[in-house]
């Protein structure tokens, strides 16, 4: 495994090889950019120059199969203090793979704005200022043209340190969560271009042949409802089961649920798209008036639909477009503007914004970005925003991150999830969500949620260090240990086993929380807001307290950890 070390603050590059030992260790993506990011100093701030925004690859990136499309991006994240991750799809991947460099370690802040272009093995660090104050839409046509490469690139958000900004990929996919793109900002890096020639191999192609075509008939089969409607499908299970987050946390299902559902978007769906090779083909492109965009999610629909409360799907389209081309992750921005409507509507502060008002949303995302007026404190996500505009309402989130779309008051496995994420509260690093929703667990029961969580977090920082798409891993009905140790052992030749890649999980899953440890980030305080009920079908419903605190104590035991003070 190659790592290009880029150092803007010297306009120095220096490509080395990482041990070989990594390879079984960490196997690659972000178990390996986990272990690179203990190479920063501890204690600094996240826009610190010494800190680093690590991209990497994985074993299965650059063979044409479905899923094997992602990059991971690892980072001392603006959000939490702490650990800081995200996955992004499309086709960089792809392209990084030819390129010969399997790791980006970019440290330093240049004297002016730059971008980075990597080409077979050779990087190089050019004069951005041309592109310093545009879009991340702008950015991306102009590098594409100018370097004929894929690109990853900030907005304005990114620019003015937007902690939740994101970093962009062919207008619709993201690094989205935890704030890379202010880190990328913080170091006056417009964007990344990279373009490769070299030819991709695998160990065994006949085998490889055979296990694409058992993926097709066992695992792409059961994702038809992905394809035909995207994430959005899942809407109407959460709010039919009370856990569709409503008018900031207040409720667990939405009155305005079928003007914003999957059957809804039909109406602006204007065609499907895909990441490379990808036979899925989940992304939806959406058209309303003169914005086309690539969405919305489920996390988009819930977070500018559900939890502000707001019917409007054409505002949410909008919404949508705003993050994309400013750059910014929609679940913290929504999460942020909601709590704001909240806090109004209990008379702590006064901005004229109620609940509901789509085109108060679009204002703020505009505010927010380039940092004006309310929208400087939004700009800090919704712990630093109750501080500074001195509220009694409480902000909910876990680390400093937002959570997602799954109220845990019904779901006791994300309960536990949002605590024992290592980036904050988040759903991606267990889908604990999918098992509790379909039954396979009691979701209103602390009884074996600790064990799934455990095993689940560590399964998927396998499948982050590959790096591989959670869709055709999914809980249930995706591929699981035994599936993903095959492919692995096509793909590089050697035999591996479940055995084997269970302790890896486990390892890597210790290595982001022993980051956090040496951060001082050791809160694991789930939201009291949970604690409270909810009302559905004249049921009420919450978190009950000695359950989550007896899971917690059987997830630490099962880890082998000692609870922090």
């Amino acid at each position: 495994m190659k790592v290009a070390r880029i150092d803007l603050s010297k306009s120095i590059v220096r490509i080395s090889e990482l041990p070989t030992s990594w390879e079984k260790e960490y196997i690659g993506g972000k178990g390996v950019a986990t272990k690179l990011l203990f190479e920063i100093p501890p204690k600094i701030d996240p826009f610190h120059q010494e800190n680093a925004l690590i991209f990497g690859i994985g074993p299965l990136n650059g063979i044409a199969l479905s899923g094997a499309t992602r990059m991971t991006c690892v980072f001392k994240s603006p959000m939490t203090g702490g650990y800081g991750e995200s996955q992004c799809g499309g086709f960089i991947a792809y392209e990084m793979r030819k390129a010969g460099i399997d790791f980006l370690f970019i440290t330093g802040k240049a004297d002016k704005p730059v971008y980075i272009v990597v080409e077979d093995e050779n990087v190089q660090i050019k004069d951005a200022s041309h592109l310093w104050g545009k879009d991340s839409y702008e950015t991306e046509d102009i590098l594409r043209k100018d370097e004929d490469g894929e690109v990853l690139s900030i907005g304005q958000a990114g620019e003015n340190l937007v902690r939740f900004a994101c970093i962009n990929h062919r207008r619709g996919r993201q690094f989205g969560r935890g704030g890379a793109g202010a880190v990328m900002g913080s170091k006056n890096l417009k964007g990344v271009v990279i373009r490769g020639s070299k030819k991709i191999e695998v160990a065994e192609p006949e085998k490889l042949k055979e296990f694409r075509r058992w993926l097709n008939q066992n695992v792409v089969n059961n994702l038809q409802g992905m394809t035909k409607y995207g994430t959005p499908g899942i809407m109407a299970l959460t709010n039919e089961t009370g856990v569709l987050p409503t008018k900031y946390w207040q409720e667990g299902s939405f009155d305005g649920f079928e003007s914003i559902n999957a059957e809804a978007m039909q109406k602006y769906v204007e065609r499907n798209t895909a990441c490379y090779a990808c036979v899925v083909a989940c992304g939806k492109i959406s058209k309303v008036a003169d914005v086309e965009v690539e969405g919305p999610e489920y996390e988009t629909l819930f977070s500018f639909g559900s939890l502000c409360y707001n019917s409007d799907l054409e505002s949410i389209i909008k919404a949508n477009d705003l993050c994309d081309r400013f750059g910014m992750d929609v679940i913290s921005a929504g999460n942020t503007i909601a709590f704001l409507m909240a806090c109004n509507e209990s008379g702590e502060v006064d901005e004229r914004l109620q609940f509901g008002d789509g085109e108060a949303i679009l204002e703020l995302l505009r505010k927010i970005a380039f940092r004006e007026g309310i929208g400087n404190i939004l700009a800090e996500g919704v712990m630093r925003a109750a501080e500074l505009l001195n509220v009694s309402s409480e902000p909910v989130h876990v680390k400093g991150l937002e959570p997602a779309g799954y109220d845990p008051r019904g779901l006791y496995g994300m309960a536990l999830a949002y605590v024992t994420s290592q980036r904050g509260a988040c759903h991606m690093r267990s889908c604990a969500y999918r098992p509790n929703l379909t039954g396979l667990l009691d979701r209103f029961s602390p009884e074996g949620q600790a064990a799934l969580v455990k095993d689940l977090e560590d399964f998927y920082c396998v499948v982050d260090s590959l790096v591989f798409c959670r869709f055709l891993c999914l809980p249930v009905i995706g591929m699981g240990w035994k599936e993903i140790a095959e492919l692995l052992s096509i793909i590089t030749g050697r035999e591996t086993s479940v055995e084997d890649l269970k302790k890896a999980g486990e390892r890597i899953h210790n290595l982001t929380r022993e980051f956090n440890l040496r951060e001082g980030v050791v809160n694991e305080r789930l939201p009291s807001t949970f604690f409270k009920p909810l009302r559905k079908y004249d049921k009420e419903f919450a978190v009950d307290e000695g359950s989550f605190k007896a899971m917690l104590e059987e997830y630490y035991k099962l880890r082998g950890w000692r609870r922090q003070a």
